[in-house]
């Protein structure tokens, strides 16, 4: 099993489990059919599955086209009446087996009030969606801060060796936010000078171990970035109000 990144749009990636022993593919949070499409006829696949995070365009847009050329094929995600073809809900905890594939379903709301993420603990794999970024973490848009906040705290519980797969491209801009929140932090300087220097721009998957060093969202526990949160005015050093203040902070970087 394999898992590939395609891209689409300007930062997007469809995240693609292969299967080249049965010739068959699932895709996560198609915002594009044609990338999928192509992919699916380079490799002559065929598509198994595909697999919602939350109901942003961005991730679902290419489903209904997707469907067109592969009648009949199952489509999960949140319950949410702004996600169309849906044909099996996900709810949090639930086990979603899918050939070899073994997925607990994580309710993450927070990015949006409906967010799921996949988790595989055979494959170690995490599709987060938004909610979890290399180095970041998603906007609220129409979820809340506090769940959000508890989200990614339910995320950084997995085990470090969990392989985090976002659906965007923000490691490098999310890195130099990241240094702003904590300049002595030679992780972070390490992980953005690799970054820089590997001549590429593909930089996930990260793994949850990673991102316990490098995610100022993931270490709103540790004295710099509570002494930071302070100096910007914040009132009290609890997770949550850390969290809020440097969320703050990103949303105008």
């Amino acid at each position: 099993m394999k898992v590939i990144p395609l891209p689409a749009f300007t930062d997007n990636y469809i995240w693609t489990i292969l299967d080249e022993n049965k010739q068959q593919a699932i895709c996560v949070d198609p915002g594009d059919a044609k990338p999928v499409l192509d992919f699916l006829k380079q490799k002559n696949l065929t598509l198994k599955a595909i697999l919602l995070t939350h109901h942003h365009y961005d991730h679902i847009g290419g489903t209904s086209d997707l469907l067109k050329r592969n009648p009949g094929i199952a489509v999960y995600g949140p319950e949410d009446l702004r996600i169309l073809h849906v044909t099996h809900i996900l709810q949090d905890g639930d086990i979603l087996e899918i050939d070899s594939c073994r997925f607990t379903v994580l309710a993450t709301p927070g990015h949006t009030s409906t967010h799921v993420c996949l988790y595989e603990p055979n494959h170690q794999w995490l599709f987060c969606g938004d909610t979890l970024f290399s180095a970041g973490c998603g906007r609220v848009f129409d979820g809340t801060l506090e769940t959000l906040h508890d989200s990614l705290q339910k995320l950084k519980t997995l085990p470090d060796d969990t392989l985090v797969y976002c659906a965007h491209e923000y490691t490098l801009q999310n890195l130099r936010f990241a240094v702003t929140i904590e300049p002595d932090n030679m992780a972070i300087h390490n992980h953005l000078k690799k970054l820089l220097n590997q001549g590429t721009p593909l930089s996930l998957p990260s793994s949850i171990a990673i991102e316990k060093q490098i995610n100022p969202f993931l270490r709103t526990h540790v004295t710099a970035v509570k002494e930071h949160a302070k100096l910007r005015g914040c009132q009290e050093d609890d997770s949550l109000s850390v969290f809020k203040q440097i969320r703050a902070e990103k949303d105008k970087f």
